[in-house]
C-alpha cells in the first residue's frame, strides 16, 4: 500500500509557526529547497464613516521572514456614537499579490504549499440606559483567502463573520488552518479580504458606542475610551487578519 509521508505536512505546520512572527530576513531561501518571490500587487483600505464616527488604523503589510514564506497582516478599527444623528464607519480591505514559487538548486522534488489564517480582535456595544432602545451593532466580516494557478483555486481559508449587538461584547481569536497542496513552480495569484463596521442609533442623553477593533497600534482618538475599556487589557500585537503562506520540498511516498 502506497502512502504520502506525513513529514512535508509537518514541515508546513512547524514552519508557520515558527516564521510567522519571526524578524524579516533575506528573500534568498537560505537552505529552503524554494523560495517565493513576490511580483505585482494591488492592496487597497477603504474607510467609510459618517456623523460621530471614526476609523483607525486601516493598514496592509507584506513581509517575508523567510524566502520560503511570505505572512501578510491587515489591521483597523471602526467606532461609531450616538448624537442626534445615525452614525456608521466602516474600513474594507483587499489584496491581489502575484508571486512566484522558484527552486533554490537543481534537481528537488516539486513542491508543496500551505497557507493558514488567524484573526485577532474585539467587538464592543455599550448598553442601553433606562428609557432607551437597543441602537448598535459591531461586525468584522468574513476574512478570506484564496491562491490561485491560472483560473483554479488551489488553497483557500475562510474566517467566519462575527458579530455582537447592543449591550454585547466578544473577544475573538480564530483560525483556519493549515490547509496544503501539492504544486509546481511556477505564478500563482494570491487574494484576500476583510472588513470591520460598527454603526449606532440616535441617543443624546447616554452617550452609546459601537467598536470593531481589529488594529494592533491603535489609532482611535481618546474620546472612544469607554467603547474600549472592557478589552483594555487584552493584548493586541496580534489584532487583526493575518495571513501565512509557505512553501516546502514535497516528500517522497513510502510503502509499508
Amino acid at each position: 500500500m502506497w502512502l504520502r509521508t506525513w513529514y512535508a505536512s509537518l514541515l508546513l505546520v512547524a514552519g508557520m509557526a515558527a516564521l510567522e512572527n519571526a524578524p524579516a530576513a533575506g528573500a534568498d531561501g537560505g537552505d529552503s529547497a524554494y523560495r517565493i518571490v513576490l511580483r505585482s500587487r494591488e492592496s487597497q483600505a477603504t474607510p467609510a464613516k459618517s456623523k460621530t464616527s471614526q476609523t483607525g488604523g486601516g493598514s496592509i503589510v507584506i513581509d517575508q521572514p523567510a524566502g520560503d514564506t511570505v505572512v501578510i497582516r491587515m489591521g483597523g478599527s471602526a467606532a461609531a456614537g450616538s448624537t442626534f444623528h445615525c452614525s456608521a464607519a466602516a474600513i474594507n480591505f483587499a489584496l491581489m499579490q502575484e508571486l512566484e514559487v522558484v527552486p533554490t538548486r537543481q534537481g528537488v522534488r516539486p513542491p508543496r504549499i500551505g497557507m493558514m489564517g488567524r484573526l485577532i480582535g474585539t467587538l464592543t456595544v455599550t448598553e442601553a440606559e433606562k428609557w432607551q432602545h437597543a441602537k448598535g451593532s459591531a461586525n468584522q466580516g468574513p476574512a478570506s483567502a484564496a491562491l490561485w494557478s491560472c483560473e483554479n483555486s488551489l488553497l483557500s481559508v475562510d474566517v467566519p463573520a462575527s458579530g455582537v449587538a447592543c449591550g454585547q461584547k466578544l473577544a475573538i481569536n480564530n483560525q483556519c488552518g493549515p490547509c496544503e497542496a501539492a504544486a509546481a513552480a511556477g505564478c500563482y495569484r494570491l487574494t484576500a479580504n476583510f472588513d470591520v463596521a460598527a454603526d449606532q442609533g440616535k441617543g443624546v442623553w447616554h452617550r452609546q458606542y459601537a467598536v470593531a477593533d481589529f488594529d494592533p497600534a491603535p489609532q482611535l482618538d481618546p474620546f472612544w475610551a469607554d467603547g474600549l475599556k472592557t478589552f483594555r487589557a487584552v493584548p493586541r500585537e496580534e489584532f487583526g487578519f493575518t495571513l501565512v503562506v509557505r512553501v516546502v520540498e514535497d516528500q517522497p511516498t513510502i510503502t509499508r
